[in-house]
């Protein structure tokens, strides 16, 4: 076999190979040739041609894909009979891709090009030695003569020269589609907005300094009763402790805060856009306020520089807080920001500092932190006047694993140190609970509860603040004594543990007493306001108020036989089968009664009075429902009965009065002169629709006050028109009781149980019993 043989079977493969590209072709005579490619398809857009022949009015043509121009009735696709126009004058066709005639290749054009508006002609021109050439023509009047040309929308050209009176116009009709306009006005916009960005930036650059020495203005957070002299926490904690440099802090912390808090730290340029984008989508996702985004160098700049930066919840403060965070970074290397941030960030309690913090709940210097103490600090971050061991120990606990499990996702770590600071018990600083005392503990938690929900993560999560709350202490230690005293007397002989009572102005929703357990240092746990509990037969109010708002009457007799209501079987009356008022069915508390009135009245409209009353915790329109099988707080519940009260006004139950800014003051000795961050009296979201009509308020006072004289409440009976409700869930899992007085005017839920939901011994009456005996104690 010659050497011509064994290069054919390779030869063959490599002509298969391109003629399958396209690019390859067998010639006529059997070799194998490089040609050009074949003709481009016409756009399926049509483009179109206007043309306008000296005396005549305009045609406009569309082209087809390749088309000839010229005199000629035989050969041109687009004949013009002008006499300055060839025979065969110009031949147009679709643009070419680009090309590298050595090797062959098309590469087609990218989109993006034609998105963007260059050089978006489909069409090229090209004149076919014609006599009197094609011309383009040019702004302010100017041609010139071209042999090729790409036919933009909008191009003008010129059959001879433009001055010849017998010159024959052709514009090209070419417009893009609509959605290269939105991408062009949307860049012009981009452009618009990094220009003016960029001169506002310079604006408020000039407007603070980043000059050392930088630290924060370290007012401590003075939570006020409503006395607005008594503080309800005070704090002996040591004095600030700055470090000089980032290696004093030890090899664990700042690597620890780093993955906690931003962990593109070190990348950035002091705001990180990966991370305020997946914050946005994850706010945009829930539908509230999750995350903030702020990097680390911005969370400085809204503690050292918080003059300039402001203390509101705005997208303003923002802006300005990245403005300055870019400044830090500018003049500070990243070691010397971490430092900075350090030393000054807010970690409750009235302390500023890492060094600090760790004297403070650990007793050690930082630079001795264990990985497990570390990541207890870190977590702390987030919400430190609510959130640390002080005041939630177990929050703190699985806050640092929520840092610990962080560290093993960015593998910070080895997997095993991680693994054994999770196993670790925290042992904090033993003169930690004597520094500390709080008044009202289970109210204080609940205030940073409300105070993050007013002013947002971010800035709830700092010091500086005056709040002056809505507590009155007098009524506050009576609750804390009447609910310890029913737990400790009643509690070992019906079987419950643990209890919680709220008790507010019912005229505009002040919460003036709230105890969520019998011991906070045991167990932090908010049963007023975290505790999702079945309101047993407290609920059945919103039945009544729905079937008095449509008219129907107290006195309507229904059956007491047994229901069967879907696939569930109701049984019938406790007191008898004999048919039975609304208002006698009330007083009884007997379920079937309720049940057959919301049937008239429909589930759906109950659910809507609920909601109308402040009843914001998921609810099912199921006839269980009507018999309070779905669970709300206590707070809400008792807030929910204030209408009846009030004439059918709600107000929305709050434990916050005002918020201040104390580093923002006129006289740094008198509170009431510093910046009002937040005038709960204007707050729009507590304002008092009238969730029901008076009359009907009136006659649910009525029905409730025949609750307490003649039925299922007498326990609760002071003779001063008290009105209130029972409720006892299966197995009395739950004992309730909600009431309300005329004067003063004072709504007060109670609930006693069991945190594991195991049933009790007790009845609703025990409950009734612990609001008669508080109440007395309020009116005396």
């Amino acid at each position: 076999m010659s050497a011509s043989d064994d290069k054919k079977p390779l030869l063959g493969t490599v002509t298969r190979f391109f003629k399958t590209l396209s690019i390859w072709r067998p010639s006529p005579a059997g070799a194998t040739a490089l040609l050009k490619p074949a003709e481009p398809a016409a756009p399926k857009r049509p483009v179109h041609l206007r043309i306008t022949c000296p005396g005549e009015k305009p045609q406009v043509f569309v082209l087809k894909g390749s088309d000839i121009l010229g005199r000629s009735q035989t050969v041109s696709t687009i004949r013009i009979p002008a006499a300055s126009v060839s025979h065969l004058h110009a031949r147009i066709r679709p643009r070419p891709d680009w090309r590298i005639p050595q090797l062959g290749w098309r590469i087609p054009l990218p989109p993006i090009f034609y998105w963007l508006g260059w050089n978006a002609g489909r069409y090229q021109l090209e004149d076919q030695d014609s006599t009197n050439g094609v011309f383009r023509l040019k702004r302010l009047g100017r041609a010139e003569r071209v042999r090729r040309v790409i036919l933009q929308h909008r191009c003008q050209l010129s059959f001879g020269p433009p001055q010849d009176p017998e010159s024959v116009l052709i514009q090209v009709l070419d417009p893009p589609p609509p959605q290269v306009y939105w991408v062009r006005s949307c860049l012009a916009l981009l452009l618009a907005s990094g220009f003016g960005l960029w001169i506002w930036i310079g604006h408020e650059w000039s407007k603070f300094s980043v000059e050392p020495p930088l630290s924060a203005e370290r007012s401590p957070l003075v939570v006020l009763a409503g006395d607005q002299q008594t503080q309800l926490r005070r704090t002996q904690a040591d004095h600030y402790r700055d470090l000089e440099n980032l290696e004093a802090f030890g090899p664990i912390l700042p690597r620890v805060v780093v993955a906690a808090e931003d962990h593109r730290f070190y990348s950035h340029f002091g705001v990180d856009l990966l991370g305020i984008g997946r914050a946005f989508w994850v706010n945009l996702r829930s539908g509230e306020l999750q995350q903030g985004g702020s990097s680390i160098s911005q969370q400085l700049a809204r503690t050292i520089l918080r003059d300039y930066t402001g203390a509101g919840n705005t997208f303003g403060r923002k802006l300005r807080e990245a403005v300055a965070a870019l400044k830090l970074e500018k003049r500070y290397n990243k070691k010397q920001i971490l430092t900075l941030y350090l030393n000054n960030v807010y970690l409750g309690n009235g302390i500023y500092g890492f060094e600090t913090a760790a004297q403070f709940y650990f007793g050690i210097p930082s630079s001795q932190l264990s990985l497990s103490e570390a990541a207890t600090l870190a977590a702390i971050l987030p919400a430190p006047n609510a959130f640390n061991p002080v005041t939630n120990y177990d929050a703190a606990v699985r806050g640092r694993d929520r840092v610990l499990d962080r560290l093993s996702e960015l593998q910070t770590f080895p997997e095993e140190e991680i693994r054994r600071a999770r196993r670790s018990r925290l042992t904090l600083n033993p003169n930690l609970r004597s520094e500390t005392s709080t008044v009202a503990p289970y109210f204080y938690s609940a205030v940073f509860e409300e105070m993050q929900q007013l002013l947002g993560q971010d800035l709830s999560a700092e010091g500086n603040f005056i709040i002056e709350t809505t507590v009155h202490l007098p009524y506050q230690r009576i609750a804390e004594q009447a609910l310890a005293q029913t737990v400790r007397e009643s509690g070992s002989t019906f079987g419950f543990r643990q209890g919680s009572l709220v008790s507010l102005d019912s005229r505009n929703g002040e919460v003036l007493a709230l105890v969520g357990g019998i011991d906070y240092s045991s167990s932090q746990f908010n049963r007023a306001t975290q505790a999702q509990r079945q309101p047993g037969s407290t609920f059945k109010v919103f039945t009544y108020a729905a079937a008095l708002t449509q008219g129907i009457s107290p006195s309507l007799v229904l059956s007491c036989e047994p229901l069967t209501w879907g696939n569930l079987t109701f049984n019938g009356c406790r007191s008898g089968s004999a048919p039975m008022d609304l208002a006698r069915g009330l007083i009884l508390s007997e379920n079937v009664i309720s049940l057959r009135l919301a049937q008239q009245v429909g589930l759906d409209r109950v659910v809507s009075i609920a909601r109308q009353l402040g009843i914001q915790s998921p609810l099912q329109a199921y006839p269980s429902m009507v018999i309070g099988t779905m669970e709300v707080n206590l707070l809400e519940l008792t807030a929910a009965f204030a209408p009846f009260a009030n004439q059918g006004v709600w107000s929305k139950p709050h434990t916050i009065r005002r918020i201040l800014d104390s580093s923002d003051c006129v006289s740094r000795s008198d509170f009431r002169t510093c910046r009002e961050i937040y005038p709960g009296r204007e707050d729009p979201r507590r304002q008092n629709p009238e969730a029901l009509q008076p009359q009907v308020a009136q006659q649910m006072t009525a029905l409730l006050q025949a609750v307490i004289s003649s039925g299922t409440g007498t326990a609760a009976r002071l003779g001063i028109g008290e009105a209130g409700k029972t409720g006892t869930t299966t197995a009395n899992k739950d004992l309730l009781f909600v009431g309300y007085t005329p004067n003063p005017t004072l709504v007060t839920g109670i609930w006693l149980g069991n945190d594991d939901s195991s049933p009790t011994r007790g009845s609703s009456s025990i409950a009734a019993q612990t609001w008669g005996n508080y109440m007395r104690q309020v009116i005396r």
